[in-house]
């Protein structure tokens, strides 16, 4: 392989630790090293600021009314990347998963790209966090990060939404763009692949049709259009369960078809974590906003296909066939109802689905995401 440069990979957090933002950073790390991209991931500590964000919230309260937004200020910022003055007189590239870090002007011997889901305007309106803060302290934040898209080399996005975003809201460049989407956060490296040949069983009066739900936040990934869901199929006499992975149970409503799982540490308990996606006949997205989806990949590089709809940069988690079905943006639960029923019959069409997508899974794997990288940063 070409020597290129080699990276420091920073996020909002620790890139070192498995549990930071759903293991991403871990994973990009780890399979980055791999291949000679990334030397060093850094460890920055967001829990030493807790003085500054106590003083920082005043402020904003006395002067705005809303003690909100401390972790997009220029201060979070500079106190962050404070933590590595030692490595200002150097001269290093750097690999950034967050857009507001490091914040311009960076010193003179960094050079630095962005790997982002979204941009951070994509979050403040999407996810409802706008209300949270002044109109005026939003302006500063998107100009300090549209700058740092403008000094950046090369800025990589995991999703078609969020290269729309940069194009239309901040006005940048086409050609300093690009997409490669990431991989799923699950190391299948000492995995008997034989064991993945697993499928549910044909749905009957005795064995329900399982979908899976995979998140932390059972509102905004789409959980309550899971029960509609259920309801069509209910009324309808036909067996039907949800299978809820992630939530704390004491959010989830109470419904006759959603079996709670609970928290899964695919890091530390694999096996079960596939075991349990292995079960479901599809895993599901329909979140009400999404920056990308990563439960998606998770499902897919398992053979498992999906249902999602087409909010966000879910669509960008997906191959172009044989994965399942995206349906257009909040589709009527009938709707997805009528072809659940539809894949289902022959079954044998079901079975053939989830070969093919098998067959992918190298697609959905970090080791891809990588080499894409190398070949756009290394241009």
């Amino acid at each position: 392989m070409e020597n290129i440069s080699k990276k420091y990979l920073i996020c909002n957090g620790d890139a070192n630790s498995y549990i930071t933002h759903g293991g991403l950073p871990y994973n990009l790390f780890k399979n980055a090293k791999k291949y000679g991209l990334i030397d060093k991931a850094i460890s920055l500590d967001y829990k030493k600021l807790k003085y500054w964000k106590s003083i920082w919230n005043l402020f904003q309260l006395l002067k705005y009314g809303k003690p909100k937004g401390f972790q997009w200020s220029q201060l979070y910022a500079k106190k962050l990347i404070k933590q590595i003055n030692y490595l200002n007189d150097q001269e290093l590239s750097i690999l950034s998963i967050y857009p507001l870090l490091p914040s311009y002007p960076w010193p003179d011997k960094w050079d630095v790209d962005f790997y982002i889901d979204a941009t951070i305007s994509q979050i403040l309106d999407e996810y409802n966090f706008s209300n949270l803060i002044s109109k005026s302290y939003k302006v500063e934040i998107i100009s300090r990060e549209k700058l740092n898209y403008l000094r950046a080399n090369k800025i990589i996005c995991r999703s078609n939404w969020a290269i729309k975003s940069l194009i239309n809201d901040y006005q940048i460049e086409e050609s300093k763009i690009s997409l490669i989407p990431g991989g799923a956060n699950l190391d299948l490296k000492e995995v008997d692949r034989s064991k993945l040949l697993f499928f549910p069983p044909k749905p009957s009066i005795n064995n329900p049709i399982i979908v899976g739900f995979i998140g932390l936040d059972w509102e905004r990934k789409g959980g309550n259009f899971l029960l509609k869901l259920a309801d069509i199929f209910i009324e309808n006499n036909i067996p039907f369960e949800i299978r809820v992975v992630g939530p704390k149970k004491n959010t989830l409503p109470n419904h006759k078809s959603l079996k709670y799982v609970g928290f899964i540490d695919k890091f530390l308990n694999l096996d079960l974590f596939i075991k349990e996606l292995k079960s479901w006949h599809f895993g599901t997205l329909f979140s009400k906003a999404e920056a990308f989806g990563i439960s998606n990949r998770e499902c897919l590089i398992l053979g498992v296909p999906v249902i999602c709809h087409d909010i966000g940069g879910i669509s960008s988690t997906l191959p172009e066939s044989n994965f399942g079905k995206m349906f257009d943006a909040n589709p009527s639960p009938l709707i997805v109802y009528s072809w659940l029923m539809d894949i289902f019959n022959p079954y044998d069409k079901y079975i053939g689905l989830r070969k093919k997508l098998l067959k992918q899974y190298k697609s959905f794997a970090w080791d891809s995401t990588i080499i894409n990288l190398i070949k756009v940063l290394n241009k």
